[in-house]
């Protein structure tokens, strides 16, 4: 308790500050702490610590808000505008994201990427766009710290928890589990660290091309370090004019090439949907089971995965149909995260698919689809059966003829894998070689390579009884048709038939695209409505506490703005994919792209229109390191050990301690 009690004391007194005056004494001796001015002073030592007010009144914004004139009524501002300003960021983002996902890319995905960095946007143009140059300044100091804060948060503290929720081991399976059989029941300390280089992310390529996107949005912040050099501020301002010009190019030339060119926005469109469908899943679990569906050892609660399962399994048969996965999305777009039906569907389906590529190359479903093909061929002529419902020999010769492009009374493999091209095996691509593959095996009987007349005749006719025998009709020309829905029963059942694309100008009027834009014009004016008394409150704690308003803005707004972004993206990287980490990283990478070229855009802007001095070198320094660092490992290499997450939280405090040292010791400005 009375360590406790001395803490409490030291803080107080760390983030109190004293104030004294002469001490007039009965002799004429007089001793002074150096504070001049004292007429007016009290005749008592005063303590102005957290709770007590300044000589200042304190001003209400807009007439109403709350204010405050002492270093506690500071933080509690900060900390009640920050919460809102939070707010406001979750209503643009949410509303910016769905109008994403409904509009698609182009030119509405250079307006999305504006959108995600509106809120800084905003607090820079309030900040610097007073009237006052005094204010203006200080204003562009704390929009200084605002994006440099932003950029490091991102390839910081969320690129690390990236990489720690979303490691793999880089060892085989195999290894892996030999090494774990070896293993003893008391692992060495050399073991554990061997997990620093043996576990990580691995991403793809156009991960590491985004990040070099992100590289090349440095280019005017070295421009603009030559402002340092030169003394004169003639030259300082051309220098920043011509990082201005440079900057605001890059601006749009990135827009252009994202409009001729929009993988990177699709890359961030469909992060952005399978983050929503993960986190519509999740409150979906959330409001129909009664567990987690992961216990506290880390393992999967089979009994709560069970009992979801038979939810979704509402007609009992152990599996899921696509009408169950249409009433599971109904049922999670009834909560408070809605999906996109049409991907949600995909991606329950497409991994289906790719598990089961090779069965559906069987020769039960091919002979299916490729005798339906010839039958409605044959119709032109006769049919593949008479009227008896023998063979139709002299038809099939026909076919064989057909077939037999070069005319050597031989069927080829390539040849074989010209008449497949052109069936249609539904919605599936099938890989065609493979399936000629399949059809010679089938056909060729003395291994030739090569099919034969009577090797056609034979084989089609074992095809013909088959299917005959299987469809269990007696139609001679219909039985074809039945035999193909039962061979590709299972498979259909899985096909998703999209609804029909509607017209551009339907989507807009749409009930959610209105609600989707009304949800950003509520976000954007919280965060305008808020971002001017969150940047005096902190302009005024800073100078209560006698710090430079650069580690404030640093700190507080960022973490505000990126912290529920940052959370987001632990449950797309958690799935430990390629596809995820590709999708995850990309998008942290471009985000710092937009905040990168956006915010020095901005900045500049105001410091040449009103004429204000451009002396944020180590600032501007800070975003250079960092980016460098992140952004060279990531194009240089497409996977990340899980010691780069030490890396990267070291490089947080680290661009803290690099601002300190430069400005305070070196003496840099």
């Amino acid at each position: 308790m009375a360590n406790l009690v001395l803490c409490l004391a030291f803080l107080f007194l760390a983030f109190g500050k004293v104030q004294c005056r002469f001490l007039r004494l009965n002799s004429s001796v007089l001793v002074s702490d150096g504070v001049a001015n004292v007429d007016h002073q009290s005749p008592f030592l005063s303590l102005n610590g957290l709770l007590s007010s300044s000589a200042e009144a304190c001003q209400h914004y807009y007439g109403f808000f709350p204010c405050a004139n002492n270093i506690g009524g500071f933080l509690f501002q900060i900390v009640v505008y920050e919460y809102l300003l939070a707010t406001g960021e979750k209503f643009l983002t949410k509303g910016s994201k769905q109008l994403f996902n409904i509009i698609g890319t182009g030119f509405f995905g250079d307006v999305f990427e504006i959108l995600m960095v509106l809120p800084e946007m905003m607090v820079v143009l309030i900040a610097g766009l007073t009237e006052n140059e005094e204010d203006a300044q200080s204003g562009v100091s704390v929009s200084v710290g605002v994006y440099a804060g932003s950029t490091v948060f991102c390839l910081t503290l969320q690129w690390g928890i990236c990489v720690i929720f979303g490691r793999n081991s880089f060892k085989p399976e195999s290894s892996t589990s030999q090494d774990s059989e070896h293993s003893t029941s008391r692992t060495s300390l050399k073991e554990k660290l061997s997990l620093l280089n043996d576990s990580g992310v691995t991403t793809d390529n156009k991960t590491g091309y985004t990040a070099g996107i992100m590289l090349l949005s440095l280019i005017p912040f070295i421009i603009v370090q030559l402002s340092g050099i030169i003394n004169t501020s003639s030259g300082s301002r051309i220098v920043v004019l011509i990082a201005l010009i440079v900057s605001v190019s890059g601006l749009l030339a990135y827009f252009l090439y994202q409009i001729l060119d929009p993988w990177i926005q699709e890359r961030s469109l469909e992060y952005t949907k399978y983050e929503n469908l993960l986190a519509g899943f999740l409150n979906h679990v959330q409001r129909h089971t009664q567990g987690r569906l992961v216990t506290n050892e880390g393992t999967p609660n089979v009994p709560v995965i069970r009992s979801l399962f038979a939810k979704v399994d509402r007609d009992g048969d152990q599996t899921v149909s696509i009408s169950e996965v249409e009433a599971l999305i109904a049922d999670i777009n009834s909560g408070k995260v809605g999906v996109e039906k049409e991907y949600a569907i995909a991606e329950v389906v497409q991994p289906w698919i790719e598990e089961r590529r090779h069965e559906l190359v069987k020769i039960e479903r091919l002979m299916s689809r490729i005798l339906k093909h010839v039958q409605h061929q044959a119709f032109e002529a006769d049919g593949l059966v008479t009227d008896d419902g023998s063979p139709n020999v002299d038809r099939i010769k026909s076919i064989f003829e057909e077939f037999d492009s070069n005319h050597n009374k031989l069927i080829s493999q390539s040849e074989l894998k010209e008449v497949i091209q052109n069936i249609r095996f539904g919605k599936f691509q099938l890989d065609h070689d493979l399936v000629a593959e399949n059809v010679m095996k089938d056909f060729d009987e003395d291994g030739d390579q090569m099919i034969s007349e009577q090797e056609f005749i034979n084989g089609i006719t074992k095809w013909i009884h088959k299917a005959t025998c299987i469809a269990n009709s007696k139609d001679s020309k219909n039985f074809i048709d039945e035999f193909d829905k039962i061979a590709w029963k299972e498979v259909d059942s899985l096909v998703y038939e999209k609804e029909e694309n509607r017209g551009i100008i339907h989507q807009l009027l749409s009930r959610d695209c209105i609600k989707s834009v009304l949800q950003i014009i509520l976000g954007a004016a919280i965060v305008s409505f808020l971002a001017e008394p969150l940047i005096y409150s902190i302009l005024d704690l800073s100078t209560a506490l006698g710090l430079p308003t650069f580690y404030i803005s640093f700190v507080i707004i960022p973490f505000a703005l990126k912290f529920k972004m940052a959370v987001s993206a632990i449950f797309p990287a958690s799935q430990k994919s390629l596809k995820t980490a590709s999708l995850t990283f990309s998008e942290i990478y471009g985000g710092v792209v937009m905040n990168n070229i956006t915010g020095l855009s901005i900045l500049l802007a105001i410091v040449y229109i009103k004429d204000l001095t451009w002396d944020y070198s180590v600032e501007v320094l800070v975003i250079l390191v960092v980016c460098a660092i992140i952004g060279l490992l990531a194009f240089f290499r497409s996977s990340y050990p899980l010691w780069t997450c030490i890396l990267a939280f070291f490089l947080y405090p680290f661009s803290l301690l690099l601002v300190h040292f430069l400005h305070n010791i070196v003496g840099w400005e």
